[in-house]
């Protein structure tokens, strides 16, 4: 299926390329559905304008690859490191996914969408998430330290721990009661 090594206005329904090396491969404008691609090696990849839908992406490796306007919906992103990514141009969008285990630390993913996911024992360390949707997400485990978070959305959000006191949250938006949570950093008691 994957003999080739450019990929065009391709469509890829129900293919299982389980533990494949699939690395140095380009794909433009490509849509995966329910494709599983389970520890599969897309280093070196380049994914431009691509679309991944209801896949498995349970620790496969995008080592070095460039992902430009690339959109994960209601897909399993589990034991992904995104900070080996080609960071010179980093553009991806979640909706509706189960998000486990992942690194996006160090990246610069200003307006990138997290809404509806999932987010578990994950890391946003250094990251650069201004103007993030992360609307009606719900968050377990995951970490964020010293983390741009200046005008992200966070209205509808559940479970995240964020220490004001080590990111920047200027004009984050929060929804109560969920946004109480940010004052337990602060050493105070409230009545």
């Amino acid at each position: 299926m994957f003999n080739k090594m450019e990929f065009e206005n391709e469509k890829f329904n129900n293919i299982d390329a389980y533990e494949e090396n699939l690395s140095d491969r380009t794909f433009v404008d490509c849509e995966f559905i329910n494709c599983d691609f389970s520890e599969v090696n897309f280093s070196l990849s380049t994914f431009e304008d691509c679309v991944f839908k209801g896949c498995n992406l349970t620790l496969t490796n995008f080592k070095e690859s460039r992902l430009r306007g690339v959109l994960f919906h209601e897909c399993k992103l589990m034991g992904i490191n995104f900070s080996y990514c080609d960071t010179f141009i980093v553009e991806m969008n979640f909706e509706k996914n189960i998000i486990s285990n992942c690194n996006f630390s160090s990246l610069n993913l200003k307006k990138t969408s997290f809404k509806e996911c999932e987010i578990s024992s994950s890391d946003f360390v250094d990251s650069n998430l201004e103007e993030c949707n992360f609307s009606n997400a719900i968050f377990s485990k995951s970490i964020f330290s010293n983390t741009t978070l200046k005008k992200a959305n966070f209205t509808e959000a559940k479970g995240y721990d964020i220490d004001p006191t080590n990111n920047n949250i200027k004009k984050a938006k929060f929804s109560l009661p969920e946004a109480m949570g940010l004052l337990k950093h602060l050493d105070i008691v409230i009545k």
